[in-house]
């Protein structure tokens, strides 16, 4: 350190560049008296809390910035506080803003020799970037949670419908088909042919619930099946003429891609068929090796995207980039009134997944 001064030629030199750091250093600085009242601040903690430097200098409490350090309780005292100790290199504290907001911060403090005052020299660092990065990484992790949990549970209902209730009525329709062979009056008779119809009715309505909420198709054959499989079921409940391109390779992918593609595409399906009033849908699916990509086009009506996610009514939309997101994909929506709709989906593969997914093919 001595050295370096040295090298800094002059005393005055030496202030001149301290003042110039301390005047355009990024983490705030304050220094205060051995009573705690602030006896000076640089910019940076200007910026930071709202206070103008001439509001604070000689004017406040070093306890009327502080909200209190990450260990404070409620109830406890401030005997421990920073202020009362020669040094803490490292804690973290909430900063009092002008307009009362809580600003968490990195901290560290030194007292000064009694030389210079016993003042004590604060250094603050925004945290708030920091926080919120880490709420947005446990926002990740529960949505991914939430989505895991959900399929789980959906896989789990359709297998009961399917193999509970679905097998319980088609044993019942087997009961009916024998008791409508059997010498019956002819009311009787139509009786059990209404019931017998109603059971059949039933029965498809099982079926299609169990598809809706997990298509077997999707664990035992792969996208690609269960894709062609949910083309068709839309083409005869919306009428929609729909085209599916494929291009590379088929093969099977990563449960998660699979699941996430699957759900995308569907919920892009259904706004073309129940929303946009689309009477054609073309659908490329590009295996690049790499990373999927999945184009969604319809000849609807079009809405505006933009509005549609700022008023909140694009849910679905939004539901759509947060699966492809959770797996480090994107989803761009393209769309305007009266123009139609493109949806572009792109998931990354890893190598490893790459080099799973060749190992097993697709239909």
């Amino acid at each position: 350190m001595n050295a370096w001064m040295e090298e800094l030629g002059s005393s005055e030199e030496a202030f001149t560049l301290l003042s110039s750091v301390f005047t355009n250093v990024s983490d705030a600085i304050l220094v205060v008296d051995k009573e705690g009242v602030i006896v000076t601040a640089n910019p940076a903690l200007e910026k930071m809390s709202g206070w103008a430097t001439e509001e604070l200098i000689g004017k406040r409490h070093i306890c009327e910035l502080c909200l209190g350090m990450a260990t404070c309780r409620e109830e406890a005292t401030c005997a421990d506080c920073f202020f009362k100790q020669e040094q803490m290199p490292s804690f973290e504290m909430r900063l009092k803003t002008k307009d009362g907001r809580d600003y968490p911060v990195a901290a560290s403090s030194a007292r000064l020799p009694e030389r210079d005052g016993g003042k004590l020299v604060l250094i603050l660092r925004d945290m708030s970037d920091q926080q919120r990065a880490e709420k947005e990484r446990y926002q990740h992790k529960l949505t991914n949670y939430v989505i895991q949990a959900q399929e789980e549970e959906r896989k789990r209902i359709s297998r009961e419908l399917h193999d509970g209730v679905g097998q319980a009525l088609y044993s019942i329709l087997v009961g009916l088909n024998v008791v409508g062979q059997s010498t019956l009056s002819e009311p009787l008779r139509q009786h059990v042919t209404d019931i017998q119809q109603m059971t059949a009715k039933a029965m498809e309505e099982v079926k299609r619930m169990a598809l809706e909420l997990r298509p077997s198709a999707l664990d035992d054959l792969g996208l690609l099946p269960a894709l062609r499989s949910l083309i068709k079921r839309f083409e005869k409940s919306f009428g929609l003429l729909i085209d599916l391109h494929v291009q590379g390779e088929r093969r099977r992918y990563p449960a998660a891609v699979e699941t996430a593609l699957y759900r995308i595409v569907q919920e892009a399906m259904t706004n073309a068929a129940k929303y946009a009033q689309a009477a054609k849908l073309g659908i490329v699916f590009e295996d690049r090796d790499k990373e999927l990509v999945v184009t969604v086009v319809d000849d609807g009506i079009g809405f505006d995207v933009e509005r549609a996610q700022t008023k909140g009514t694009g849910l679905g939309l939004f539901g759509m980039k947060e699966r492809a997101q959770l797996l480090g994909g994107t989803v761009d929506i393209r769309s305007a009134p009266g123009e139609g709709t493109t949806v572009i989906v792109r998931i990354p593969l890893s190598k490893e997944e790459t080099e799973d997914g060749h190992s097993r093919p697709d239909r």
